[in-house]
């Protein structure tokens, strides 16, 4: 992929997350404005939840497709995309099965004014529907498909902004009624896109055994690996309830809400750019790789700026007429989120280039250093200072794990360098 197709397809990544940001901004808003305090916090917390299910699998799945597929034949890419949906189908139930069990459990036994049925089914049959839906914008992206992620995304979004609008005229806007609408319109978006490319019929097929292995030589460290790494991104919402009360981990989530799209635009930029990345990691050609860094850091920090200066100037009004007044006091919070992303575009570019040159062993190894210094920075500010002590442990991690990251690049550069590239 030359430069300008590149940033074409980055300039429509973002576009695609703005969409999903905006969405998630406006799930986040419908809970917050119509919905009772339990089920907007019971509701961040199994997105979250969510987000682990759809992160085990990325990494397990997802990642080591990214990283070998450059490396592969087109009929010999084929076919492992299609045994690896299989895979992502029965990964996807059986963790929905799971995890779904789980939040009806923990529902029943600590928020006993929410029913918890409902809430189990409509989260299990939620993970399934995501997982299913970002395996194949994970082909999408592997394709640079943009046309069928974007006709695919703008169903998913459309179907459920009718859907929570229909939710707000009747009345039902709770955590198990949000999830279930989402999950209907992912099954519908899951519909929109092409699917992926049929095995041509003289492909070679090879062993189930060698797919599995190519797989697991690169999953087995990721997988961990995002387990700690999901810590480090979200155990602040464990933390500042426990140590401060629910009201904190409340004024935690509806500041972050607003830096999303922030968050979204990076990983719009690190789908697209893991592919290319992947490319020229085999090729070992440093110097491209090294100006799509300082062009991507640059353009990406740029951005982020931007929207924090607009938001920082559209604050007043947003907890005038969308917060409300028991969120008037998130100044500062945001404040502080902004400079926590903006931190993050570095650390996220970092481990972009890492997981394409598939250091998911070193990745874990490093993630476990920064959680716990995570941990031991926020078992000092929490306390301090609440919710902004957990937001200022986050820049702690943030900046202690760029500097680590910036280590192993090195490092691994160095490794790849007496190895023969790959053309």
């Amino acid at each position: 992929m030359s430069a300008k197709p590149f940033w074409t397809h980055s300039l429509l990544s973002i576009v695609d997350q703005v969409l999903l940001s905006g969405l998630n901004f406006a799930v986040g808003m419908c809970l917050i404005r119509f919905g009772t305090k339990s089920d907007y916090g019971l509701y961040s917390q199994l997105f979250a939840a969510a987000l682990f299910a759809v992160g085990v699998l990325e990494a397990m799945i997802g990642s080591p497709l990214t990283t070998l597929a450059p490396q592969m034949r087109e009929s010999q890419q084929a076919l492992v995309i299609q045994r690896l949906q299989r895979f992502q189908v029965l990964g996807g139930s059986v963790l929905g099965v799971v995890m779904g069990a789980a939040a009806a459990w923990v529902v029943a036994t600590r928020v006993p004014e929410v029913s918890a049925g409902p809430v189990g089914l409509a989260f299990a049959v939620f993970i399934v529907m995501t997982t299913l839906r970002e395996y194949r914008r994970t082909v999408w992206f592997l394709h640079a498909d943009m046309a069928s992620l974007l006709r695919s995304d703008g169903v998913y979004v459309v179907s459920a902004l009718l859907g929570g609008g229909l939710l707000i005229v009747t009345e039902h806007a709770n955590a198990a009624s949000v999830l279930a609408t989402l999950s209907l319109a992912q099954a519908l978006a899951w519909l929109a896109g092409r699917s992926p490319a049929p095995v041509p019929p003289d492909a070679e097929p090879e062993p189930w055994r060698h797919t599995l292995a190519q797989i697991w030589d690169k999953g087995r460290w990721a997988v961990p690996g995002t387990a700690v790494g999901w810590l480090g991104n979200y155990s602040f919402l464990y933390l500042a309830s426990a140590l401060s009360g629910v009201e904190a981990a409340a004024e935690v989530s509806a500041s972050r809400l607003l830096l999303v799209p922030v968050g979204l635009m990076v990983v719009a930029w690190s789908r697209v750019a893991r592919p290319l990345a992947g490319r020229l990691i085999h090729a070992r050609d440093w110097r491209t790789l090294n100006r799509l860094t300082w062009r991507s850091l640059g353009g990406i920090e740029l951005l982020s700026l931007a929207y924090i200066g607009l938001l920082v100037l559209g604050l007043p009004w947003l907890q005038t007429h969308v917060l409300g007044a028991k969120y008037q006091g998130i100044n500062t919070l945001v404040w502080a989120w902004g400079a926590y992303f903006v931190v993050s575009v570095a650390r996220t570019i970092a481990t972009t280039w890492l997981v394409s040159m598939g250091a998911f062993r070193q990745l874990f190894i490093e993630g476990c250093v920064v959680v716990v210094v995570m941990m031991a920075v926020a078992g000092v500010l929490i306390p301090r200072w609440g919710a902004l002590g957990a937001v200022l442990a986050l820049i702690v991690m943030e900046t202690v794990d760029t500097l680590l990251l910036l280590v192993l690049l090195h490092l691994q550069r160095r490794r790849l360098n007496r190895e023969p590239a790959l053309g």
